[in-house]
């Protein structure tokens, strides 16, 4: 929406900043797991992707806190993931999930605020924004997955024990963290201790009460509006 000062009529302009945020969590969630073989190449991709995915959430929250917060957090979360790889410091893997629930629960978190409490008029680049929300979600309780099994071997049945201390625990458990959030449950991985358990429960309920309350809200107030 913008104000013609000489006219003092307000325009509407289509945004699609939430649909450019989509496409970057689309390409989060599809394209690096599949080009995670080649660690270079996924070493690009993913700073290329979180640099992008920062842009498009600050792009539609013009706040210089919430661009210091989300730049530290994804510097912290880069460093830690590559260190750990490249030079092969095995105690940075639980250090940098941890960075990573941080970075996706800071972002999912400022993002639910302005989508629901901050806008106010649902468009379809809004709907897009709420989508972008639900595979955050997905992420951030990936990356705590991968904490739960760096620092609790054994909390999940179907991970193999040399695969905690390596890259391949990121791709094996954020793909646990989707079937888990859209409630698929195929069983090829699955939850050993209580700690685990309890994680995949609360992220469970989450992704469905997200999906059939809220989403399912915006989508109904978008269409009231169309008829007006």
């Amino acid at each position: 929406m913008t104000h013609d000062e000489t006219t003092g009529v307000v325009s509407e302009q289509p945004r699609q900043v939430y649909l450019y945020l989509l496409l970057t969590q689309v390409a989060y969630t599809v394209v690096y797991p599949i080009v995670g073989d080649a660690v270079r190449l996924a070493i690009l991709l993913e700073i290329f992707l979180l640099i992008a995915l920062v842009g498009g959430v600050l792009s539609s929250i013009a706040d210089r806190r919430s661009l210091l917060v989300t730049a530290v957090l994804g510097l912290l979360l880069l460093s830690t993931r590559w260190s750990g790889l490249v030079v092969g410091i095995e105690a940075l893997v639980p250090v940098s999930a941890m960075f990573g629930v941080a970075f996706f629960g800071y972002l999912t978190v400022m993002l639910i605020r302005h989508i629901f409490l901050v806008s106010d008029r649902v468009d379809a680049d809004l709907i897009y924004g709420a989508v972008s929300v639900y595979l955050l979600i997905g992420a951030g309780f990936g990356f705590a997955y991968v904490c739960l099994a760096a620092l609790a071997p054994g909390s999940f049945a179907g991970v193999e024990t040399e695969l905690i201390k390596s890259e391949e625990i990121f791709r094996e458990l954020h793909y646990f963290s989707f079937v888990t959030l859209t409630t698929l449950g195929y069983g090829d991985i699955t939850p050993q201790s209580h700690q685990a358990g309890v994680l995949a429960y609360l992220e469970a309920i989450i992704g469905q009460v997200y999906l059939t309350v809220l989403v399912a809200r915006l989508v109904g107030m978008h269409i009231a509006q169309k008829r007006l």
